[in-house]
């Protein structure tokens, strides 16, 4: 393939598919250089390698040929050129009737390529297939880019393709976003391993950097040191007893027997048991709530614009287990990974300048090391935080809204006898600024806990435990409303659910009436209200 920035030669970036000469370039590049590469470093190479093919006899042949569609009929002797595979021409040198039961009629063309790849066979007459879109014209280039310009832009639409194709490469390996081919790989045997484990032992499990670990390994003198380290990043992530925990761009390596329980293991007070329920029944007021409350399960489009920091409430889950949501709102303050599915990261008390560890559980999504944090401060559940990012990368600081402690009346959950979980007005401490409608004091920790493991309430179906928890806060209030944001709130304390499905099982039973502001009364059986 050839390119020139001056008349807008781009591949076909929709439908591109790299050629087998393409591929071929990118294994040797690493044979060759027998260092890592990232896909960045390998999509510049590859580019050169493109511009530097001499470009193919201009011939009448060339002038009129075929632009490639699989809906298209070709006679033995066309000249094709195809966009797929960045405009790569050939001319068709043989023709048969296809053969696939799952397909309507359709032929196989052989191509023979002007640049001496070997033929290849193509459908052709085949009515159905994604080539037969054809693609938006693009965009005349622009007079004032030039070179330089034209290739790093080409390079950022080859990136993804060449990421696709490598991943499908059994014989190529990717660590924190280098490849290289796993035959080349330094041998690392149990020995090295084990002497990684102790080191990472005497660093109370880490989390230290590859250069670090590598000096203790004793690998044989004359390894190449950017390959004696991606080997045993490569060992290491194929041995359980080791995690990768580091953010994007860097390795970090943690002994995951050392690792807190409630990171390797989604804690039993976050999980949610998927609710049925019809998004479609929600009024503008209710989706505009559930996008306020900064639930992770929510699912919200990502933000456009990385905030420069977040305030919110806190759930009674999250609270109770010392965590923060990783939601649409926050995701992007948090270090994220390439593949690591738990990072290892820095969080900065705001008020003291205190560090202390956290750990992004990124499937999940929560922000694990805050339970500590929330007891020194008194932050009551719904208490208001704030989250922005510290001023080295990778740190993230919190702190309480409006330190002052003070006593107040607050809602408060209460056990009775039967193990049963309800709530009561009670004048509690509380150390920050809340929401008057998630605040839930906690007068007996260790009651609750034993409620919430054995009681019969997490267990309802969830239409009995919306009617039972909005009856308990219907007498808190004199005129028997209840807001949807405290029943959600209320309802957390016994069950995970995020916003949506309460709000659609507000709308869809007739026993609730809505009566104005997300505020709901519940109605007797008579249809009067209760």
């Amino acid at each position: 393939m050839t390119f020139d920035h001056t008349r807008a030669t781009d591949p076909d970036w929709e439908n591109f598919i790299l050629s087998d000469d393409d591929l071929h370039f990118i294994t040797n590049l690493l044979l060759e250089r027998e260092v890592p590469l990232t896909t960045a470093e390998m999509a510049g190479a590859l580019l050169g390698e493109w511009r530097s093919r001499p470009a193919a006899a201009v011939s009448a042949a060339e002038d009129h040929a075929l632009a490639y569609r699989p809906a298209e009929s070709f006679a033995v002797g066309s000249a094709v050129r195809f966009p797929h595979l960045g405009q790569r021409r050939g001319v068709v040198i043989g023709s048969r009737r296809g053969e696939n039961p799952g397909l309507s009629a359709f032929d196989v063309i052989q191509v023979e390529f002007e640049d001496d790849g070997p033929p290849r066979e193509f459908a052709a007459s085949l009515a159905e297939h994604r080539l037969n879109i054809v693609p938006t014209p693009a965009a005349p280039p622009d007079p004032t880019e030039g070179p330089d310009e034209a290739l790093a832009r080409m390079e950022k639409k080859l990136e993804p393709h060449l990421h696709q194709a490598l991943s499908n490469a059994p014989d190529l390996v990717r660590i924190a976003g280098r490849w290289f081919p796993k035959a080349l790989l330094a041998e690392i045997h149990d020995g090295h391993l084990n002497l990684a484990e102790a080191v990472l032992d005497v660093a109370q499990g880490g989390p230290l950097g590859t250069r670090e670990v590598l000096p203790h390994v004793e690998l044989p003198a004359g390894v190449d040191p950017l390959l004696a380290e991606f080997s045993l990043d490569y060992a290491l992530q194929e041995d359980e007893r080791f995690d990768e925990v580091g953010p994007a761009g860097q390795v970090l390596w943690y002994l995951r027997r050392l690792e807190p329980p409630e990171v390797l293991l989604t804690p039993p007070r976050l999980e949610y048991e998927s609710v049925p329920h019809d998004r479609a029944a929600l009024s503008p007021a209710a989706l505009d709530l559930e996008a306020s409350l900064d639930d992770e399960l929510s699912p919200l489009a990502a933000v456009e614009q990385t905030p420069e920091e977040v305030a919110l409430s806190l759930l009674f889950p999250h609270w109770r287990v010392g965590t923060l949501p990783l939601s649409s709102r926050l995701q992007p303050l948090f270090p994220t990974a390439y593949e690591a599915p738990r990072i290892r990261f820095i969080l900065v008390d705001g008020h003291t300048g205190e560090r202390f560890p956290g750990w992004v559980v990124r499937e999940p999504r929560y922000v694990f090391g805050l339970d500590s944090w929330y007891q020194r401060h008194q932050v009551p559940c719904g208490g208001l935080v704030r989250i922005r990012r510290g001023t080295e990368k990778g740190e993230v600081i919190v702190e309480a809204i409006d330190r002052r402690k003070r006593n107040e009346w607050i809602r408060a959950l209460t056990v009775d006898e039967a193990g049963v979980i309800g709530f009561a007005m009670a004048k509690l401490p509380v150390g920050s600024a809340y929401d008057e409608r998630m605040i839930m004091g906690v007068p007996d920790t260790a009651a609750l806990d034993e409620a919430w493991l054995r009681g019969p309430q997490r267990r309802m179906p969830l239409d009995r435990l919306v009617g039972q928890i909005f009856r308990e806060l219907a007498k808190l209030n004199p005129q028997s409303a209840v807001h949807a944001q405290a029943l959600y709130s209320a309802i957390n304390a016994v069950r995970r659910v995020p916003p949506a499905p309460l709000l659609a099982e507000l709308t869809r039973q007739p026993r609730y009436e809505h009566v104005g502001d997300l505020y709901w009364r519940m109605l007797d059986e008579s249809g009067s209200r209760a």
